[in-house]
C-alpha cells in the first residue's frame, strides 16, 4: 500500500533483559514491567478483554466517542492524529467519525506485529490517509521526537486509560513529554478511568471467564522468550485488588509453591505467597486529572463523561 509506512524504534532486547533482572532482583518487591505483556499473545488476550462484560473501560470509552464527542473544532483534513499506544485502532476510528481525508495518522505501539497487521488494515480502509506505524515504547519519546517534529497540526491520542498505568509523578513526566512534542496550541485527547465502586473496579479485573488471568500469566511466556527464561505459568496465580491508599488496582503474579528459576544466570527464588507485581491501573478523580494535566504544560478544553460517569475524555490544550 503506497500509503503506508512502518518503521521500528522498539527497545534493544539487551536493554529489556536488564529490565527484567532488575525487577526479579527486587528485594522489596518483585517486579515484572508491564510493558512485556504486549507481546502478539498478549495483545490478542487483551482485545478478548475489552470485550468482557465486567470490563467497563472500552466500552464507555467507545460510548463517549460515538454519543458526545465531536472534532470539528480542531480535527481537519491537514490533522496529523498520533496515537501512543494504539492497539486495535478501533478507538481512532470512532474519532475520525468516518472521515477519509484526516492527512496523517500515526499509530506508536509496543507490539510490532500487532501494530504492523492494523496499521495496514487502516491504510486500506482509509486510502487517502497517509500511516506511518512506529513501534516504540512510551519512553522512547526522544527517538521517535525527530519524525513528529516534522508533522503540522498535530492532535495526540492516548486512550484506554494507559496513563493509568504510570504512577502520578511518571504520569505528569510522560504528559509533559507529549506538550513538548505536540507543540503550543495542538491538542491532547486522553481517556481517565474515574474512581468508583470497589467491586465494579475490582470485578474488572477478575473476570468470570479468566481471560485476564491468562493475559496477566502470559507476561512470564513472554519474559521468557527474551531472557531465556523457565518461569513457569503453573507455578503462579493471578490475584488483582483495589488498593484504596495509592487509588489503583494493582495486579499481581502469586507464587503458589517455593521455587527457584535461573534468569541470565542468576538464580531466583521465591517464597510460597510471594508475588511478582506486574501492573498498577491509578483511577482519579476528574479534580486529580485536572490537576496533573495543568502542571503537565496543558489547559482543558473539554471533560466529557459516559452516562454511567464510570469513564471519561479530557480534551487538552498545549498552553
Amino acid at each position: 500500500m503506497k500509503n503506508l509506512n512502518l518503521l521500528n524504534f522498539s527497545s534493544a532486547q539487551e536493554d529489556d533483559r536488564t529490565l527484567i533482572l532488575k525487577g526479579l532482583i527486587n528485594k522489596n518487591q518483585k517486579t515484572i514491567n508491564s510493558k512485556f505483556f504486549y507481546d502478539d499473545v498478549g495483545s490478542e488476550l487483551f482485545e478478548k478483554i475489552t470485550k468482557l462484560k465486567e470490563y467497563y473501560p472500552t466500552k464507555a470509552e467507545i460510548n463517549i466517542l460515538e454519543k458526545k464527542f465531536y472534532t470539528k473544532q480542531f480535527l481537519s483534513e491537514s490533522s496529523s492524529i498520533i496515537e501512543f499506544g494504539s492497539g486495535s485502532n478501533k478507538k481512532i476510528k470512532k474519532l475520525i467519525n468516518g472521515g477519509k481525508n484526516l492527512k496523517e495518522y500515526i499509530p506508536i505501539d509496543i507490539s510490532k506485529d500487532f501494530l504492523y497487521k492494523n496499521a495496514k488494515n487502516f491504510a486500506k480502509i482509509f486510502p487517502k490517509t497517509k500511516v506511518t506505524a512506529i513501534c516504540a515504547a512510551f519512553n522512547q519519546i526522544t527517538e521517535i521526537k525527530g519524525i513528529l517534529d516534522k508533522k503540522n497540526n498535530k492532535i495526540g491520542f492516548f486512550p484506554g486509560s494507559t496513563i493509568g498505568n504510570f504512577i502520578p509523578s511518571e504520569a505528569e513526566n510522560l504528559l509533559k513529554s507529549f506538550s513538548l512534542i505536540l507543540g503550543s496550541g495542538s491538542y491532547m485527547i486522553i481517556g481517565v478511568d474515574l474512581i468508583k465502586s470497589k467491586k465494579v473496579l475490582e470485578n474488572a479485573y477478575n473476570d468470570s471467564k479468566g481471560i485476564t488471568a491468562r493475559f496477566n500469566s502470559n507476561i512470564l511466556r513472554s519474559v521468557n522468550s527474551i531472557v531465556g527464561g523457565k518461569l513457569d505459568k503453573k507455578n503462579f496465580k493471578h490475584h488483582a485488588f483495589f488498593n484504596d491508599k495509592e487509588k489503583r488496582i494493582e495486579m499481581h503474579l502469586i507464587s503458589k509453591v517455593k521455587h527457584s528459576v535461573n534468569i541470565l544466570n542468576q538464580i531466583i527464588n521465591f517464597k510460597k505467597g510471594e508475588s511478582i507485581h506486574t501492573e498498577n491501573s491509578y483511577k482519579y478523580t476528574l479534580e486529580g486529572f485536572s490537576k496533573l494535566s495543568k502542571n503537565s504544560g496543558f489547559r482543558i478544553s473539554q471533560i466529557l463523561k459516559d452516562e454511567k460517569n464510570l469513564f471519561s475524555i479530557f480534551v487538552l490544550k498545549v498552553k
